[in-house]
């Protein structure tokens, strides 16, 4: 009997260690952007993520956040629409930036995992800089109010 239940013991384990490993993911989770049930491609920035045995940081500092949301083609969205931006692991922190040029951001507010969209029309480029535990990081995504 007792032989039982130290195999159960070790299989239960096993397999729980497996689990952990198996859904440690060695970058932290990027977010799920949309306004007006349009889905806005993300652009994942620098970053430092521990997973169980390691930590990884991704330096993208060559790159600024007005360049990296060129990379992309914008989202059409009307004047002053809701923008959601979630995350499916919840941060610690998160703050939003909109580029105004290389040098100049400012800040916007964030209120239930929503921000507003301008009431120009415009290109604008967004940045996004998160926390967790596990650590951080930097997200571009570009819209163009219209």
């Amino acid at each position: 009997m007792k032989k039982c239940v130290a195999v159960l013991l070790i299989a239960s384990l096993c397999s729980l260690g497996a689990y952990f490993l198996a859904t440690a993911s060695p970058k932290p989770p990027v977010p799920d952007v949309s306004a007006a049930g349009k889905k806005v491609p993300v652009i994942q920035g620098s970053y430092c993520w521990k997973a169980f045995f390691s930590t990884k940081c991704v330096d993208w500092a060559y790159a600024p956040p007005l360049k990296i949301g060129n990379r992309q083609e914008p989202v059409e969205v009307a004047p002053s629409s809701p923008i959601k931006i979630h995350f499916e692991k919840e941060p610690v922190s998160l703050s939003v930036k909109r580029k105004i040029n290389e040098e100049k951001e400012i800040n916007v507010k964030m209120m239930n995992q929503k921000i507003n969209a301008p009431s120009e029309s415009g290109t604008y480029v967004y940045h996004l800089i998160v926390n967790w535990r596990q650590g951080d990081g930097s997200y571009v995504f570009r819209i163009k109010v219209k």
